[in-house]
């Protein structure tokens, strides 16, 4: 029996034929090149599977932000004051005198202490807003003078402030009162506690 020898060179181009159908095979069976390592996917097949997510996390962030920032702001807030209660003053002599000095201090007058009111207010009409005096001089030239503080319906009206237009009024009396002595005598003290008129 004779053995068959083959020749180097046909064993090469053997060789070559065997790889060549092989790679072949491989291409007809899964229509990509045999070397697929070799082959480079296109840019666009690169991108990891995570870019997605990423692309998406900062078009989350800011739509949340907003949403958060007025119910912050609320929170913030402090809760708005409640008004404060209308100050109140009692229906006699304390009471009227405690609201024309704060009247008078609102309007920027200078304001007598209450017990220089109180004394003035004792002396003229022994604390009565309605009294009426018609027997000294002033009954002659201005028809008596009137309320509180005693007052002739001139200088009432002069002094009074807006608002406080009512000689009979114990509060408008003293703050007419008040602001013409302040003005022709310097100050409402220099009479208040004086026995004779003003």
């Amino acid at each position: 029996m004779r053995l068959a020898f083959r020749h180097p060179a046909r064993l090469t181009a053997d060789v070559l034929m065997a790889s060549a159908v092989a790679g072949a095979l491989l291409v007809s069976q899964s229509g990509a090149p045999a070397n697929a390592a070799a082959h480079k996917a296109p840019v666009s097949d690169r991108i990891p599977a995570q870019a997605p997510k990423a692309a998406a996390k900062p078009a989350a962030k800011p739509a949340a932000k907003p949403a958060a920032k007025p119910a912050a702001k609320a929170a913030a807030k402090p809760a708005a004051k409640p008004a404060a209660p209308k100050k109140t003053y009692g229906d006699n002599l304390n009471g009227w005198i405690a609201e024309a000095r704060d009247i008078l201090a609102a309007h920027g007058d200078k304001v007598p202490s209450a017990a220089s009111i109180h004394a003035r207010a004792m002396t003229e009409s022994s604390g009565n807003p309605h009294a009426e005096n018609h027997w000294d001089s002033n009954e002659a030239l201005y028809g008596g003078t009137f309320g509180l503080i005693q007052t002739i319906r001139p200088t009432f009206a002069e002094w009074s402030l807006p608002g406080h237009k009512d000689i009979f009024n114990p509060v408008d009396s003293i703050i007419a009162g008040v602001r013409y002595a302040n003005d022709r005598y310097g100050s409402f003290e220099t009479i208040a506690y004086g026995k004779q008129g003003y």
